[in-house]
């Protein structure tokens, strides 16, 4: 039985309170008459909308109801508290309104409208404001184009991939589906009754400005055999957001690989990986943020984050990075300008970073924490290396030491001023051991 619907005649809002998630238009239809008789001595206007339809055809067939919001009415389904969205579903009929969209935005939910297929309706337009109020939430590469749903379990690839309840059932159909350079997304439903929903095959983004949004480690992506790497980014300006990946238990994959420019991977779990858990080559400005990076090198060979060949200007942050052989390793030519900021680096069996010879002007600010890494912190073979004393570079005292070398243990040259100081720094250490 649904809920009586609530009438905001201060912002003209017809709400759909929580926990309803659909709206017959019938039903919204009678509520508006009733309210209409009861309150119509108290409204400045005489009606809220117009009912069209219901008319015979014949053969019991009718023509379907549509509804016109008047003025700026639109209706609402009440706001949720998250972290999840709420799908929620108008049906039965028509909806259009005078001011454009008759759907008003709420928190964590989003409204599909099933229109009838009556020859005599017409089809309401785009809800752009609640799209764009979805696409507002996120921190950053805000998603401007259309969405796609992939349900591993529910979906079906013959289905239109346009709501939650049409999802399809592959990544190859969803992506499909989108437009390269139009900023599509692709939401990841995870509906196995188990509790996780894994898919069991590698997948390649190969669209522009495609993003993959799912919803955290109930989303797994985990391979069942080897030969591909789990997670490949073949196109420029790609986004992955909320998953979980790992490889097969055999061969030497990796999590990621990205081979492209300004690809976002952002709140990703990668864990259980035989080779590295992020590989990045021939790229630059991409950015890796809130991810955490764990038993990667289970192959004797994988670090957390391998950034190989060509990589410019790649940002990595507020990460953990644990357990694997290399924490973080820069090597190969052409790397240039990366920076690494407020990571935890911890209990890796070689070094927390190394930085190969050639690496040029690496910058490991803002405090990164390292702890428990067996070869030690850092391993600095690069050029114009920049490391904060907080980041794993040298202590308090090991800097005295250095500055103290360069000014004047460094200077042997006899009646020098490093030479004098030098000799007398000797003869103060040889007076205070009588």
């Amino acid at each position: 039985m649904a809920l009586p619907l609530v009438f905001d005649f201060y912002n003209s809002i017809i709400e759909v309170p929580d926990p309803d998630t659909t709206l017959d238009i019938q039903y919204l239809v009678n509520q508006i008459r009733d309210t209409e008789d009861e309150l119509s001595p108290a409204m400045p206007y005489s009606k809220i909308m117009d009912a069209y339809g219901k008319q015979p055809l014949g053969g019991g067939t009718y023509v379907g109801i549509t509804v016109m919001l008047l003025d700026n009415w639109r209706v609402r389904f009440e706001a949720r508290s998250g972290p999840d969205t709420v799908s929620c579903l108008v049906s039965g009929g028509n909806l259009v309104a005078e001011s454009g969209n008759p759907i008003a935005p709420s928190a964590y939910t989003t409204v599909s409208l099933a229109q009838s297929s009556s020859p005599t309706i017409a089809t309401s337009v785009e809800n752009i404001d609640l799209k764009f109020l979805i696409a507002s939430l996120a921190g950053k590469q805000k998603q401007i184009g259309d969405v796609f749903y992939w349900d591993p379990v529910n979906g079906s690839d013959a289905n239109s991939g346009t709501s939650p309840g049409a999802a399809v059932q592959t990544f190859t159909a969803a992506q499909a589906l989108a437009t390269a350079g139009n900023y599509d997304v692709i939401y990841c439903l995870a509906n196995d009754a188990s509790g996780i929903t894994t898919v069991t095959t590698p997948i390649t983004i190969n669209k522009r400005t495609l993003k993959l949004r799912g919803p955290g480690h109930i989303f797994q992506i985990a391979p069942t055999a080897a030969g591909s790497d789990t997670i490949t980014i073949s196109a420029d300006d790609v986004e992955i957001n909320g998953l979980y990946a790992s490889t097969a238990t055999s061969g030497t994959d990796n999590a990621v690989s990205i081979t492209s420019d300004r690809a976002f991977i952002q709140d990703c779990w990668l864990s259980n990986v035989r080779g590295h858990g992020i590989n990045i080559s021939s790229s630059s400005l991409t950015q890796v943020s809130t991810c955490a990076i764990e038993h990667c090198g289970t192959s004797g060979t994988g670090n957390g984050i391998n950034i190989g060949n060509n990589t410019t200007q790649m940002s990595l942050s507020q990460s953990i990075i644990f357990d694997n052989v290399n924490g973080i390793l820069l090597s190969g030519t052409g790397i240039e300008d990366n920076v690494l900021e407020n990571c935890l680096i911890y209990k890796h069996s070689t070094y927390g970073v190394t930085i190969g010879s050639g690496v040029l002007r690496t910058t490991l600010r803002s405090g990164n924490t390292f702890n428990k890494n067996t070869s030690g912190n850092t391993q600095d073979l690069g050029t114009d290396t920049y490391i904060e004393t907080q980041a794993g570079g040298a202590s308090v005292s090991e800097i005295a030491d250095a500055v103290w070398d360069e000014v004047i243990a460094g200077h042997v040259t006899a009646g020098t001023a490093g030479r004098m100081l030098r000799d007398a720094k000797t003869k103060a250490t040889l007076a205070s051991l009588r």
